[in-house]
């Protein structure tokens, strides 16, 4: 039966003769329990318990007005509907906020639809981001933070007036690859500060124009940047979950450390300084800074706060000239592994020259094409910040 049919263990060596060639990157099984295929998980196993293979997908009959109990696998299993609004999946609750819409609070909320490499790492971060994960060691008292706070940059704001001005919605592929160009270009100097301070990064609250495919075979354009299923939900623009905009794993990986916007919530406001940005050559005072210093002089400048616990940034556009200081010798290689928004696609059911038309220019669906029905974003991480020592002028005074 289906219960020994899951995937054994194997390594790299063995997969391939004990899965008849059905193995994933790491040498691991990969069945996906069809007939004479291991079964790689326990969703597999229990699917092919309940399904009848001769019914068409999901191979369930639900009779009109049966209620929330069906019959399956001829009879010997009664499987019951919870209600969505109290069982949420991740997808409904981290992304669609539906309970939030809907005036509700779940009983269980399920981290499904999580990004990156859908691991417990990325698992955790949803629930961190959501304030579902109670489980995390106490604070060090003497860990000192940085926060970036969010702010949408004149570019995006540009982009979208333009769209509005066509009548067009600012949800849409264009709007969200201009805003997440301006978030990892402000990350990329908020993180080179917060590395010459000694502080952890606090990442902003980010605002997602259009949602994200972990599978490309549906047409996230043609339902309005939303999840196929989901647009009655009518949820974009929304509050992006980090592996919307980055890679937890790639952070985890690296061993940089950082909080999300949840945490900064969550500090008392007496431990919260908001420092205010002043324009390049301002003269220095206690609480602000000057743009346009670099990392050493700017760490330098705010070194009478360093008793703070949270100084704050209300954004980080044009921050820092370069960088100078030791802790970021090794910054433009973490830039490339850190900054770089994870890739996606999408199917087009008509052209992808036609159906995006309507918002990217030939040569941004140029770069994103994968044949003439599959588009996938990319975006570059942003450019490593010069050598102070070349770019910086004298600083503040």
């Amino acid at each position: 039966g289906v219960l020994e049919r899951a995937c054994p263990s194997t390594t790299p060596q063995t997969c391939r003769s004990t899965c008849k060639g059905h193995c994933d990157h790491k040498g691991e099984c990969s069945g996906d329990c069809r007939p004479g295929i291991c079964c790689t998980s326990d969703q597999q196993v229990f699917g092919r318990l309940v399904r009848d293979d001769s019914l068409p997908y999901p191979g369930l009959v639900v009779p009109r007005g049966s209620g929330r109990i069906v019959r399956a696998a001829n009879g010997t299993i009664a499987l019951g509907a919870l209600p969505l609004a109290l069982f949420m999946h991740g997808h409904a609750y981290m992304v669609q906020s539906a309970h939030l819409r809907l005036g509700v609070r779940p009983f269980a909320v399920h981290a499904t639809y999580s990004l990156d490499k859908h691991d417990h790492t990325a698992k955790i971060q949803r629930f961190r981001e959501a304030g579902l994960w109670a489980v995390d060691t106490p604070e060090d008292p003497n860990t000192r933070f940085l926060a970036l706070n969010f702010s949408v940059s004149p570019a995006t704001t540009a982009l979208i007036e333009r769209f509005g001005a066509q009548r067009e919605a600012a949800s849409n592929i264009a709007v969200h690859l201009q805003a997440l160009r301006g978030y990892v270009a402000e990350l990329r100097d908020a993180l080179a500060l917060a590395r010459a301070l000694g502080r952890t990064l606090v990442l902003p609250a980010w605002t997602c124009y259009c949602d994200k495919l972990w599978s490309g075979s549906d047409d996230i354009f043609h339902f309005g940047c939303m999840y196929p299923g989901s647009q009655d939900g009518h949820f974009v623009p929304f509050v992006c979950p980090m592996d919307h905009v980055l890679s937890p794993s790639s952070w985890r990986d690296v061993g940089v450390s950082y909080r999300d916007a949840r945490f900064a919530e969550s500090m008392d406001g007496r431990s919260v300084v908001d420092v205010q940005l002043l324009p390049e050559g301002s003269k220095l005072s206690l609480g602000s800074l000057p743009l346009g210093l670099s990392d050493a002089a700017a760490a330098g400048a705010l070194a009478p706060l360093a008793h703070k616990t949270v100084l704050r940034l209300p954004h980080a556009r044009g921050l820092l000239c370069g960088l100078e200081a030791e802790a970021n010798a090794d910054m433009a290689a973490l830039s490339a592994k850190l900054l770089r928004p994870p890739e996606w696609c999408s199917t087009c059911f008509r052209p992808c020259a036609d159906e995006l038309s309507r918002w990217l220019d030939a040569a941004a669906i140029s770069a994103g094409a994968d044949g003439a029905n599959r588009w996938c974003a990319r975006v570059d991480p942003p450019r490593p910040l010069p050598a102070a020592i070349r770019a910086c002028r004298s600083g503040a005074s």
